[in-house]
């Protein structure tokens, strides 16, 4: 409590003077303390204070015993010998103990050995190091993160000091030198220049050109020099990937589509072609043929005219099949069949009458003069060469284009669109010559700076609506620039999830008809089934029964109880139900009772007056989706119909019978075949169809299946989008340029009509495309390197196949954004919709709406939430600044988060849904769109509080709402929305019918409105400027009517014109006093409680004694809001009063909401076992009450208990009776309590800092300049911290604290804290929850669901993990693997102080800075650290290849305009956006097996992960066959395309091959020429690492071929050897021993019979409870009744469990395994199988509460749960080994021979002890390819092997795995190859992923 001043002095010794820096350490404190420091200050003294003598070395413990703080700190001691680094090649040892160490002039690294008898050094693990000078550091890897934890190099003018602890026995200190051993190769100054330039473009670019190394003009690459190379990348033009691919796509559109139009034969860049067909003549489906025929009479024809569906095309002298054998006849109409190939005399077919197609050559456009003229013929004259060739690589030479308008007579007589059907229009050359008018897609510009105009409303009336209205709908990021426009045909974004459906036969219908899905309500689900298995009884409490509603004469009563009867009675006749067939009700939890005697009666008929209740299956007369259960392999009577010729039994129903119903046969007809089906069949396969809702009862189009959310239906049910307005706001969209058609073809967009295939490369080729060619690379590769971050799995997207604008789309975020702020990059991928279905977050629901809406008790989501922190944000444990990883008091790493904030932020993160399709865009899919960020659904948001990961609520720091100004709405900071002509708002939500009532009363403003004024905001002529925002700088006056408003919602502000008022962001306290009871439309609705300080309701007026109440006829706009004192004087104005009314009279039923009451409500928390809480509300009398707030809800969320909490005994063991009796314990567990809110003062004085405010405070408050003048007093500000004081008074709960954080960012606190306490037993008490969401439906708006996320998008981008944790990922993708402490930390400061030198925004969170300082840094540009042997990394696959195509000017073919790579993913492992997983190609923790200098280093290797020895065989294949080649598929090339095959320099049938050669024309100069092209090629391809004796080597192998061959083959040679080098795949150097490496051993057979373990490892979670479930126990505890109660929902019923054989010595005696897992059960009960159980990640037995203390595997992220499930060593017993490995080992060591492989990637799993057996093998699935099949020497392998020689001890750990890796990769590979390639399998596998 407080601050004491404390002082003590020291002598500043001549030690002391030479510090750089000086840091004060406190010791011998008591532990127990708690400890602050502020306000350090260090000042002269007039009189010295007693010299102190120096302890040996500091304290580093704490002594519990030490009672008090010592008089002076402890100095830091120095010690007066200093350590040198030993010449080059000795290694000397180092004591543990305080060390004094000279800065290295070179680079001298002190590491950790294990030393044997014979002194031989192993397990070499890096400590720390120093370098050009530099201080002493802290090196990277894990060891010496754990080894110096808490320590620090104290840094003098004489060295760096550091005490270095005692080591493991066996295990000691070496300090040595590292220097470069090319030292013996000088380089000249310019070539050292050039190196450092080269170096820097590796790392920031996608390949080092000979270009980006003549522009370096910046002299030697410094800190400078780099920085100011970054500033200028940062300044060049962005180059979108979404650009590049739509100026690109130009594909034929015979017709208008949903995506857009096509062009004129007229207009400027209309194409043209001399073939007849194309490709969309033909037909690739069955499903649109189209006619041809051959018109010829041979008594009065002299040519022969091809027509197709009756239309002239061309004119011919022949045809005829191609197959001689087959007839062709004139004048017969074929069908067209297949796709033709589109050049003259290419093919075309057409369908025989057998069925068959056959082809003929595609003829020639051409008219002779005695034959039929074509219809249409536009003059196509060649005006100045406006006439070209275009797209030659698709026909050669046969399409044009006219880059001018044509001004022809018959342009006007031609149709603005083309449709099918139409005439061809054909146009005449200037030569005579004919050609045929080719349409286009024309893709309109639409971007956020230049939105279309009328939001292509004209196009869309064009094309009969065909074409979609291409408006974007409003969003963050473009709503700043979006227009107004008041075109005629402008149309508005779609509203189609506003629209509301009848769920009737007649609707039922039209859904199936225009989605072609199978909707039925179902009915015939039993209350008791054929076997008697029968539903609860209704009187159980909390359960959902249905009754049908007949006529009182069909039925008979049931004798019930009189309880029981009472009690239904009551619920049925009370019910708000107002369903006409239905009626579902609730059986409550207290209030009613049934009699015992009844407790067996399910079936139940009971008549109230007319009408008779019939007791059904709570899901007859439901409806849903049942395609699924259509198709052949799901249900099982569908084979068996279509093997017998009989109708599918699900289609039946509508194809046959027209019928909205299916019946389930419970009772089937005796004649029938169908058997009985009883309950429990729809219990298990009901979850299996999307349900809509009830039959009789009004749906929502958005909560609609997918698959009939689409356009066709929303526009028959009524979507009001693309209506014309008088106004319309139309927005455009990131990257939407238009389409260039004189840049060619080179992609296609999917549409409905499309014929094009091999579209699913094409998002892969904008991207190398751009990576190779794009200016502004740096920039690129700072995307490409988020994109390995924030990385979207394209396998888990529904368009993955074809679709690419998505994807571009959303690779752009990475690129705009890629010198941005790192807050908007997680903003834009957050609302991204291939983020939300790649993470499965995408319509993720609410527990409270599943539950309303499904009757299913299921939880939000909880991928997403999990990620965004592990992967996206925070890690998975906290950091420090400088990285590494905090530890607690027992030394391990401390969480971030645990399952409970994962379900919390799951929670956060429900609501979100794609936005509705539009036009202008790729979409052929049936729901919304996937480029335009989500929209959110309020309905479908979690309504509660939410926890951070600090032990908070995501809505700290927000204002309370009910502490906003009176009529906030005029106030300073008020922001209003112009909605245009619209007058229905777009965060908020109105009742649907809203949109066309013209009845509706409107908030018009006054004439004298101050509001109009700044809302109409007139130019000098007073013409309204309306601005799309506008925020009010003051507080306004009101004026008229404007006096009664609470709060605005929708403004009239004349004109037709309307804006709507945006409420700021603010939060309201879960808890409240004074509630008031509310009433939704009417009694028979749900009540509800609210706050009467929130104008969340209406009033309802009633004369006393009366409960009919009206609204006062003054009231001032539709759905008005007041506060509850507003209504009251409402009503008291009409001579009323509030009441607790049954209806509302004279007020439409859809313009009625929420209205006042007069009746109190209490809030009431119930709490279940874990402390959690649940919201109840509890109205003095009520009909109905929501289910998400009545005491059935499990609405569960944390609240911060100030101690012990109340626990039903039932619950657990250690229960206190709920609170000793102060709540009422539930039968069903849990607790419910009456509840207090207090409100209490924090402070009484000027808090000390800004810590201790940000640590005390949570409530927010808002701008004090927004209220009445004269309402807060002059402000104070002390130690930082800003106090407004309310005027006259002092500290009060009122007061309003200022603080701006370390962050920058200001914040406004109340002085104020609200708790919770339990009545009855106050010392129960906990923190008031705030939510950004309202507990009212109608209040819960998406406006507030998007505060909500940006709060929760703020709290992980200011986390303070989220600085170190991104600068590690980003260093690692574009510098080092194991990026030193402190340059981890520099770059993080960056990220926080937003600048780095003069780069940077200063704002936290800033990119430019981050970049800039993760190239700059001294750790990136020192090239003394590439012979740190420590210090590297792998060059992943793909950049490899983009190295050498860039660095060697790779160009496409003479006919082709892009550069093509084919199927990268399959060759080398990785490829654009092909990603196995959400955590990237490779895992940042990765490291390589002990036998590795990099495993026993502890330093992680990300891209070994795809170190294996089919991907490097097939990269190293695909580059040497694009060296010599070209890139086409010879011998193992990145391309499909055939080409030549000969090393012969000729690459005319190449896509693509490398241009870069060194100009060479002097043959006696040869020797010197070579050195001169291995040195250019060396700096291109690695930076000028090659070390001299590898450098020689290529030499000579290019001197040794030069005579041979030529120059170019030489040059090819050595090119070829310089891609096998370390030094290329790496980024170290070598040094070479000049020793071969061992060949990998020949296996040799022990005679033992073969036997073999197989590990299948599944990527997803596997839910093993339902895989082995307990059958019969009768044991201490029925272990299946646990399992059924734990499970609920998703546990098996036991009568569909395959029985497993008895068992003995286990705690059932019989098992039983999941209905599916037929051929698992056959082999167990064979004794072919064991089961394994208890093997999981849990290291003992736990529970919920305590399973973090509990278990050391991290149980929050599958790459961790993957890796601990292959090593099985929880406890680290066998450290970095794996159970196959271990397994392996043991068999070893016993004499056995043991092979280990692994398919397509390197498993954590065969890891075995170092030494003992060598690494796993891994294999292909698709089989061994050999190695180099065509050399390009005979010798080239021996070659390679000298390249890749053994290495000195201090040669780089990544070069020397490398080295190691390739020559037994080769080794391997043959010997496989030379195996397997003479073996057949005599086993038949099925051709899919597993099998293979």
């Amino acid at each position: 409590e407080g601050w004491n001043n404390y002082e003590a002095s020291f002598e500043v010794n001549a030690a002391l003077a030479a510090c750089k820096s000086v840091k004060v350490f406190i010791h011998q404190v008591n532990k127990n303390w708690n400890i602050e420091v502020d306000s350090v200050q260090i000042t002269e003294l007039t009189t010295l204070a007693p010299t102190l003598t120096p302890t040996g070395s500091p304290t580093e413990f704490v002594e519990e015993e030490t009672a008090s703080p010592t008089e002076a700190p402890t100095a830091m001691p120095t010690l007066s010998t200093v350590t040198t680094c030993p010449p080059k090649g000795e290694y000397v040892e180092l004591p543990a103990g305080p060390i004094m160490l000279e800065r290295s002039s070179n680079l001298c690294i002190i590491t950790k050995a294990d030393v044997d008898s014979s002194g031989t050094r192993t397990e070499i693990a890096p400590v720390a190091r120093s370098s050009n000078g530099g201080d002493w550091e802290k090196h990277a890897g894990e060891f010496a993160e754990t080894l110096l934890y808490g320590k620090n190099f104290g840094d003098y003018s004489q060295g760096c000091q550091i005490t270095l602890p005692e080591l493991a026995p066996g295990q000691k200190y070496f300090i040595a030198s590292y220097v470069d051993s090319s030292a013996g190769r000088r380089l000249t100054e310019v070539h050292e220049e050039q190196k450092a330039a080269a170096r820097l473009m590796e790392q920031g670019t996608f390949g080092t050109t000979l270009a980006d190394l003549d522009g370096w003009n910046k002299g030697p690459v410094t800190k400078l020099s780099a920085a100011d190379w970054v500033k200028e990348q940062m300044l060049l033009p962005v180059t979108s990937h979404r650009e590049y691919f739509r100026e690109r796509t130009n594909p034929r559109l015979t017709n208008p589509v949903r995506i857009g139009r096509n062009n004129h034969p007229c207009s400027a860049n209309a194409r043209w072609r001399k073939f007849t067909f194309s490709r969309k003549d033909g037909d690739h489906t069955g499903n649109n043929p189209k006619t041809f025929e051959a018109s010829y009479d041979e008594a009065v024809d002299h040519v022969i005219t091809i027509k197709l569906d009756g239309f002239v095309r061309t004119t011919v002298k022949a045809i005829g099949f191609e197959d001689i054998t087959k007839t062709f006849e004139f004048n017969k109409e074929y069908l067209m069949c297949n796709l033709p190939q589109e050049e003259v005399d290419g093919w075309f077919w057409l369908r025989l009458d057998d069925g068959s197609c056959s082809h003929l050559a595609n003829p020639l456009v051409q008219f002779f003069p005695e034959a039929t003229q074509p219809s249409y013929v536009v003059n196509l004259p060649n005006i100045s060469g406006s006439l070209q060739v275009i797209d030659t690589q698709h026909s050669d030479g046969q399409e044009l284009i006219s880059t001018v308008a044509l001004d022809d007579a018959i342009c006007d007589t031609l149709s603005d669109i083309t449709e099918q059907g139409d005439a061809p229009v054909h146009g005449k050359l200037d030569d005579g010559t004919f050609v045929l008018f080719d349409p286009r897609l024309m893709l309109q510009e639409n971007t956020v700076d230049n939105p279309e105009s009328d939001g292509g409303g004209l196009i869309k009336t064009l094309t009969g609506d065909v074409t979609k209205c291409a408006n974007v709908p409003r969003t963050f990021l473009n709503e700043d620039s979006c227009v107004l426009s008041t075109m005629a045909t402008a149309c508005s974004s779609s509203t189609a999830p506003d629209l509301q459906i009848e769920l009737n036969a007649e609707n039922i219908g039209i859904l199936h008809d225009l989605t072609g899905q199978y909707v039925y309500g179902i009915l015939g689900l039993p209350v008791v089934d054929k076997l008697g298995e029968k539903l609860e009884t209704p009187c159980k409490p909390g359960l959902r029964s249905r009754w049908e509603i007949k006529a009182a004469g069909e039925c008979s009563a049931t004798l019930l109880g009189m309880n029981t009867n009472a009690s239904l009675v009551e619920l049925l006749s009370e019910s708000s139900d107002t369903n006409p067939f239905i009626r579902d009700i609730n059986f409550p939890a207290s209030g009613f009772a049934c009699d015992s005697s009844d407790d067996a009666t399910v079936e139940i008929e009971i008549i109230i007056g007319s009408q008779c209740f019939k007791r059904v299956h709570p899901e007859h007369m439901s409806v849903f989706d049942f395609t699924y259960w259509t198709l052949d392999h799901t249900h099982p009577g569908n084979m068996i119909a279509m093997m017998e010729g009989e109708s599918n039994p699900i289609k039946k129903w509508r194809d046959e019978q027209g019928s909205a119903f299916l019946v389930f046969p419970s009772y089937p007809c005796a004649e029938c075949d169908t058997p009985p089906h009883p309950l429990e069949r729809w219990v298990s396969y009901g979850d299996k169809f999307p349900k809509l809702g009830r039959f009789g009862d009004m749906t929502f189009f958005v909560d609609l299946p997918n698959e009939m959310r689409t356009d066709e239906v929303a526009t028959h049910f009524g979507d009001s989008s693309g209506l014309a307005g008088s106004a319309v706001v139309t927005c455009g969209s990131p990257g939407e340029v238009a389409n260039e058609p004189t840049l060619g073809k080179y992609f296609v967009m999917v549409h409905e009509r499309g014929t094009d295939w091999g579209l699913d490369q094409q998002k892969g080729d904008v991207f190398m495309n751009v990576a190779l060619t794009a200016p502004d690379q740096l920039r690129q590769r700072i995307a490409y390197a988020l994109s390995q971050i924030l990385v979207v799995v394209d396998q888990a997207i529904g368009i993955v196949g074809d679709h690419t604008e998505a994807f571009v789309s959303y690779h752009d975020i990475l690129v705009r954004n890629a010198f941005g702020n790192y807050r908007d990059i997680l903003k834009q991928i957050s609302y991204n919709p291939l983020m939300a279905e790649n993470l499965s977050f995408i319509q993720s629901k609410s527990t409270a709406y599943m539950w309303e809406h499904q009757q299913k008790h299921a939880y939000a989501d909880e991928n997403f939430a999990r990620e965004i922190m592990q992967l996206f944000s925070t890690g998975l444990y906290m950091l420090n600044p400088d990285g590494s990883r905090k530890v607690d008091e027992n030394g391990e790493w401390i969480n971030a988060y645990s399952n409970e904030e994962i379900m919390s932020f799951a929670r956060l993160w429900t609501g979100f849904d794609y936005q509705q399709g539009r036009g202008n865009m790729e979409e052929n899919t049936w729901f919304g769109n996937r480029v335009d960020p989500m929209r959110i659904e309020a309905s479908w948001r979690d309504k509660f509080p939410k926890t951070d990961m600090t032990g908070g609520y995501i809505g700290d720091g927000y204002p309370l709402c009910v502490d906003l100004p009176a009529k906030m709405w005029l106030r300073r900071g008020a922001k209003y929305m112009l909605l245009g002509s619209k007058h229905t708002p777009e965060l908020m939500e109105d009742d649907p019918a809203f949109k066309n009532d013209l009845t509706l009363k409107h908030f018009v403003l006054d004439a004298g409105s101050k509001l109009k004024e700044a809302l109409c905001n007139a130019d000098s002529n007073g013409n309204c400027q309306y601005a799309m925002s506008v925020t009010l700088e003051s507080n306004l006056s009101c004026t008229g009517t404007e006096c009664d408003v609470d709060i605005a919602r929708v403004v009239d502000v004349g004109g037709g014109i309307y804006y709507e008022y945006v409420s700021p962001a603010c939060v309201e306290q879960a808890f409240y006093r004074n509630a008031k009871k509310i009433i939704y439309k009417d009694r028979m609705k749900d009540s509800s409680c609210a706050n009467p300080l929130l104008a969340y309701a209406s009033e309802a007026c009633c004369s006393v004694a009366d409960v009919a109440a009206y609204r006062n006829p003054d009231y001032v706009f539709d759905q008005e809001r007041v506060l509850f004192s507003t209504a009251g004087a409402r009503c008291a104005a009409m001579d009323k009063q509030l009441c607790d009314f049954n209806y509302i009279n004279d007020l439409d039923y859809h313009k009625k909401g929420y209205h006042w009451t007069s009746d109190s409500c209490k809030i009431q928390v119930k709490v279940n076992s874990a402390g959690e809480a649940a919201i109840m509300y509890k109205p003095n009398s009520y009909q109905h009450l929501h289910p998400h707030i009545d005491e059935n809800n499990r609405n569960y969320f944390k609240v911060y208990w100030d101690g012990d909490y109340p626990t039903n005994n039932m619950d657990v063991p250690d229960g206190n009776n709920c609170g000793n009796g102060a709540c009422t314990a539930l039968g069903t567990g849990g607790c419910i309590c009456d509840t207090n809110v207090v409100e209490s003062r924090v402070f009484s004085r000027m808090p000390s800092s800004v810590d201790e405010v940000l640590s005390k405070l949570t409530i927010g408050a808002y701008d004090t300049l927004a209220y009445d003048a004269g309402t807060y007093s002059e402000s104070v500000t002390e130690n930082d911290v800003t106090a407004y004081f309310k005027a006259g008074e002092g500290f009060t709960e009122d007061t309003i604290f200022e603080v701006t954080d370390k962050n920058r960012r200001s914040f406004r606190f109340k002085n104020s804290l609200e708790t919770v306490k339990v009545q009855g037993d106050s010392s129960l008490s906990f923190r008031n929850p705030p939510s950004f969401m309202s507990v009212l439906n109608t209040e819960s708006t998406a406006g507030k669901a998007a505060y909500e996320t940006d709060a929760a998008l703020d709290h992980y981008f200011y986390h303070d993990n989220t600085a170190p944790f991104l600068a590690l990922r980003m260093i690692q993708r574009m510098v080092t693997s194991n990026p030193s402490p402190g340059y981890i930390q520099a770059v993080a400061d960056a990220f926080t102080s937003g600048q780095y030198l003069d780069i940077g925004s200063g704002n936290y969170g800033d990119m430019a800075a981050m970049v800039a300082a993760v190239i700059s840094e001294p750790q990136a540009r020192d090239e003394t650290l590439e012979m740190d042997p420590f210090d590297g990394q792998f060059v992943e696959p793909l950049l490899q290849i983009t190295r050498l195509s860039r660095s060697l000017e790779i160009t496409p073919g003479d006919t082709v305009k892009l550069v093509y790579f084919d199927y990268l993913k399959d060759r080398i492992g990785q490829a654009p956006y092909q990603y196995d997983t959400v955590f990237s190609f490779f895992l940042p923790e990765y490291q390589p097996d002990g036998t590795t200098k990099v495993g026993q280093a502890t330093l992680v290797a990300p891209e070994a992960v795809a170190l294996d020895l089919p991907k490097t065989v097939q990269l190293m294949n695909g580059m040497f066959s694009l060296t010599k080649y070209g890139l086409n598929r010879c011998y193992g090339g990145f391309q499909n395309g055939w080409g030549s095959c000969s090393e012969n320099d000729d690459f005319s049938n190449s896509y693509a091959h490398l241009t870069h050669e060194m100009a060479w024309d002097k043959p006696e100069a040869g020797a010197l020429h070579g050195d001169s092209v291995v040195s250019e090629l060396s700096l291109l391809l690695t930076a000028g690492r090659l070390s001299t004796s590898n450098f020689d080597i290529i030499k000579n192998a290019y001197l040794e071929k030069l005579p041979v061959a030529g120059h170019a083959a030489a040059h090819r040679m050595a090119v070829q050897l310089i891609l096998t080098t370390p030094e290329f795949h790496t980024s170290q150097t070598t040094i070479s021993t000049g020793s071969a490496r061992p060949e990998p051993a020949e296996p040799v057979s022990t005679g033992v019979p073969y036997k073999a373990i197989v590990m299948v490892m599944l990527g997803g979670g596997a839910d093993s409870f339902n895989m082995l479930v307990p059958h019969t126990c009768t044991g201490a505890k029925d272990m299946y009744q646990e399992y059924n109660e734990v499970r609920g929902e998703v546990a098996l019923p036991k009568e569909d469990l395959i029985a497993l054989n008895d068992v003995t010595n286990q705690v059932c005696e019989k098992f039983g395994v999941h209905p599916q897992y037929t051929n698992v059960a056959s082999m167990f009960n064979n004794g072919e199988l064991s089961w394994f159980t208890n093997t999981g990640v849990l290291d003992k037995e736990t529970d919920k509460h305590n399973y973090w203390r509990d278990t050391t595997t991290q149980l929050f992220a599958h790459n961790w749960m993957q890796q601990a499930a292959q090593r099985i060593d929880p406890f680290k017993e066998a450290f970095g080994t794996g159970v196959l490995g271990r397994i392996r080992d043991a068999a070893t060591k016993q004499g056995r021979s043991v092979g280990a492989f692994s398919i397509d990637w390197s498993a954590a799993a065969t890891s075995g002890m170092p030494g003992v057996n060598p690494s796993a093998l891994i294999l292909n699935r698709n089989g061994v390819t050999k190695f180099n099949e065509n050399p390009s020497a005979d010798d080239m392998l021996y070659t390679i092997k000298q390249l890749n020689a053994d290495v000195e001890a201090e040669s780089g750990a990544f070069s020397d795995l490398w080295a190691d890796h390739f020559t037994n990769a080769l080794a391997n590979n043959e010997r496989l190859y030379n195996t397997l390639s003479t073996k057949t399998t005599q086993t038949n596998f099925p051709n899919e992923h597993l099998s293979r």
